[in-house]
């Protein structure tokens, strides 16, 4: 958007979204019960937004502001139009999308839009799936996540990647179609191969640990495997092939300056972790719900965080982090709509909504988001 500086960009994001999460807040906030949550409320003023997301960000100026951003520029503008140039053995599908975008003649923003429309669509699509009575209430803790502005901007693949396993999985939690889901998720690799961790944690959550229950015995199992040998662990899931980058970071090859970029165990990044891995505890363990969605999610989100805590210790953990955090923002919203676990769940869901939007507005002007 050409009258928003780039350095102003993230700030009219960050601000608007609290706002319209404060007012949600307000919308909530007094009622008594959860009959407010589980109207059945329109999807069309949270597709709208999507459509207003993806038009903001995708039209975002090329600026060293936003990341790699520039260094997608810059790729786009080598890439070669011809689809026999296009390396099959890497990330094959991103490799297609460019060369076609170039054969096109599409410029570079027209070439950003389309992957904001793939990293935002397919979130609204998940929130409309999986929290059908309230998708706009669920795509307020999606945009309201931390992660949600830098994901658009710098980790664009991942991002992608991530919002297609996102609706895949949603698609298995809520019985849709399976050879759809797997479709998606193969289509997914052809964008960021580091996805096939959160694959390979639904894989697990449907027939391997089917209780979340289990599932978060193995988070704390996974804690004291990282405080004890989290350097071997991290040099074992560095030859895994995630992706070249993730690669070095697990195997210590790779540094540079950054906000994240701190080595050691990362307790802070494990108690942002913690808090679905509570609420799934209290909901299933200590409310006794009985939910298939629920199940699948979360324990999908807690085998991967899992595996992140065992490597925490690695530079730049938080890009290995994202390949559970991505779920985070529709778990929480989905245990603060969907289950009734409180009476007064519709003005629980509006404060947690409230703590998550102003957690990351002060990330954000901490410099952390």
């Amino acid at each position: 958007m050409l009258f928003i500086s780039a350095i102003n960009y993230q700030l009219w994001f960050e601000v608007l979204s609290f706002v319209f999460c404060l007012l949600v807040f307000m919308q909530y906030a007094s009622s008594p019960n959860n009959d407010k949550l589980l109207e059945q409320h329109s999807a069309a003023p949270a597709m709208l937004l999507a459509l207003v997301l993806i038009l903001f960000i995708g039209l975002r100026p090329v600026s060293y502001v936003f990341g790699d951003t520039v260094n997608y520029a810059t790729g786009y503008a080598s890439t070669s139009p011809r689809m026999s140039d296009i390396k099959w053995e890497t990330e094959w599908l991103f490799s297609v999308y460019s060369s076609w975008c170039k054969s096109m003649g599409f410029s570079v923003n027209t070439y950003f839009l389309g992957i904001e429309i793939v990293y935002i669509g397919f979130q609204y699509l998940a929130c409309r799936r999986m929290v059908w009575e309230s998708p706009w209430v669920a795509f307020m803790f999606i945009l309201s996540a931390f992660s949600f502005f830098t994901y658009g901007v710098n980790g664009l693949r991942n991002g992608a990647a991530c919002a297609m396993v996102m609706y895949a999985i949603v698609l298995i939690a809520t019985d849709g179609s399976k050879l759809v889901a797997g479709l998606i998720m193969f289509l997914a690799m052809g964008i960021h191969r580091s996805v096939m961790l959160p694959i390979a944690s639904c894989m697990a959550a449907l027939f391997v640990v089917r209780s979340p229950k289990l599932a978060i015995y193995l988070w704390v199992a996974s804690i004291g495997i990282s405080l004890v040998g989290g350097g071997a662990v991290s040099g074992l899931f560095g030859g895994l092939g995630l992706d070249d980058r993730t690669d070095k970071y697990l195997s210590g090859q790779y540094f540079e300056e950054n906000t994240f970029s701190r080595m050691g165990f990362r307790w802070d990044f494990l108690l942002y972790s913690s808090v679905p891995v509570i609420l799934t505890w209290y909901a299933v363990v200590k409310r006794k719900v009985e939910d298939k969605g629920l199940n699948i999610l979360a324990t999908t989100y807690i085998l991967a965080n899992s595996l992140w805590v065992m490597v925490n210790r690695v530079a730049f953990s938080n890009r290995f982090a994202y390949l559970s955090w991505f779920l985070y923002p529709l778990l929480l919203a989905y245990i603060m709509i969907r289950p009734h676990i409180w009476d007064d769940q519709d003005r629980k869901c509006a404060w947690a909504l409230l703590l998550h939007a102003t957690f990351t507005l002060i990330m954000f002007y901490l410099g952390k988001a």
